[in-house]
């Protein structure tokens, strides 16, 4: 094939994923577990095994072990089975896309000093919510609506260089379309009937108790609505893969912070929580370190151990916001709102993936991902537009390759159901907005395909 009809290729794949794209949703924090069918099947665990061309997402290094040129496209099922207090969320399905290429001039996976050049497109993060009830919060927490749509795809445009038959070296630069809407809505009357004569009293004498009396009186919900805005950001990734000898091969990977423009939302000050014509926050994406070890103990046999590091603290701890109002606990009046309190913790990711040729044609693939919550129960409060809970996933998957040029994949995984919850105090904001207890609960499933064709 003429390297005008293999650009031509990358250019396709490019266009699928633009024209498919869609939310996506996430399972280590808010990055998916893997991204491609055979990825998934190995749960993530592909630092230091290159699997197909998404390879330039997960380790630049790794198309340059690739065994020629290649094209990958796929998409995903995902289904986040998301609980709030019990009431289920409206929105339980979402598609994700998937596209790859890597151009490789030698046409083999041989040692000869040589560069390959990848290009791939990806939803790689993303959450959601759609928790609409009156009784949301309880008979005295004011919130019956919850919505959020955030995604996330990352382009990433950049090669490797097989240095001789054991090391290869990777930079990609990579490009970031994210979208962010948020929706919440209260009930003020719920909290404020449920209060004595006397409270009500005081609370009336307050900025925010008058605020509130006038959503009472007219029994309408107080909607904050942010809706869909959208920012562009870069970064880097770097990568290494070495073959020690025929059993082992190691790989590390180093994915920069991606530095985004801020989100901005078109508003009408309202006279509570908006306060200004446009409201902006600027979301960064997290910079990871990854390593992995690729063992072959039998020739049909690869197992791959994976540890990876998420920098969410830095970028998810407390969050800039400008043109929006809280509530101060101790005088009840607004005041302006720096920063959106999410606290979300650095994140250690643990995969191991096992992948055994059956037969000349067929490929199985198993695996098992861990990742502790970012979340704080305490903190559950500010993160019921983002509960990215799930902890525990399972994968399994298989190849089949048809032709020696054309091959099918699929996996399957499953995040098991985690249940974070948090008691608020009586009297308090949060036992207002949300009711006695916060609780949340989540587990995911996920169906993904993929074709991929080897020139």
């Amino acid at each position: 094939m003429s390297v005008k009809k293999k650009l031509f290729s990358a250019a396709l794949a490019v266009g699928l994923v633009f024209g498919a794209a869609s939310v996506s949703k996430a399972t280590n924090g808010y990055y998916m577990i893997a991204t491609g069918a055979k990825s998934l099947g190995m749960a993530g665990a592909v630092v230091a095994n290159p699997q197909d061309a998404s390879t330039i997402i997960q380790n630049p290094a790794g198309i340059a072990f690739l065994r020629n040129t290649t094209f990958d496209v796929g998409g995903a099922v995902f289904s986040p089975i998301r609980k709030l207090n019990g009431h289920d969320s409206d929105s339980k399905v979402y598609m994700i896309p998937s596209a790859g290429f890597a151009y490789n001039p030698m046409g083999c996976n041989c040692g000869t000093p040589h560069f390959v050049f990848g290009i791939g497109m990806y939803g790689v993060s993303g959450m959601g919510v759609d928790f609409s009830d009156s009784n949301l919060a309880g008979s005295t927490g004011a919130l019956t609506k919850a919505w959020s749509n955030m995604a996330m795809m990352e382009m990433s445009v950049g090669g490797a260089y097989r240095v001789n038959d054991k090391l290869a070296i990777g930079f990609a630069p990579v490009f970031v379309y994210q979208s962010m809407g948020l929706e919440m809505n209260f009930n003020f009357g719920k909290p404020v009937s449920a209060m004595p004569t006397s409270q009500q009293q005081m609370m009336a004498q307050t900025e925010a108790g008058k605020f509130m009396g006038g959503y009472v009186q007219s029994k309408a919900p107080y909607k904050v609505s942010l809706d869909s805005a959208t920012a562009y950001g870069v970064g880097f990734d770097f990568g290494i893969v070495y073959k020690v000898n025929d059993m082992i091969q190691l790989g590390l990977v180093y994915k920069s912070k991606r530095y985004m423009q801020k989100l901005k939302w078109n508003t009408t000050p309202d006279g509570g929580m908006i306060d200004d014509d446009e409201v902006k926050m600027r979301l960064d994406m997290p910079r990871q370190v990854a390593f992995g070890i690729n063992f072959r103990p039998i020739e049909p046999l690869r197992i791959e151990a994976d540890i990876r590091w998420i920098n969410y603290k830095d970028v998810m701890d407390e969050v800039d916001i400008d043109g929006m109002r809280t509530i101060d606990q101790k005088t009840m009046k607004f005041v302006k709102q720096d920063t959106w309190n999410f606290h979300w913790k650095n994140q250690w990711v643990f995969a191991i993936g096992a992948e055994y040729q059956a037969t000349k044609a067929l490929t199985l693939r198993a695996g098992f991902n861990y990742a502790k919550s970012p979340i704080d129960d305490d903190d559950l409060n500010a993160n019921v537009v983002a509960p990215a809970i799930v902890e525990t996933h399972v994968t399994v998957g298989a190849s089949y390759e048809f032709t020696k040029n054309l091959e099918l994949s699929v996996a399957y995984a499953h995040a098991f159901e985690h249940k974070q919850s948090h008691k608020n105090k009586p009297g308090s904001l949060d036992y207002m907005m949300y009711g006695p207890e916060t609780e949340a609960k989540m587990y995911q499933n996920t169906l993904a395909l993929q074709l991929s064709y080897v020139f």
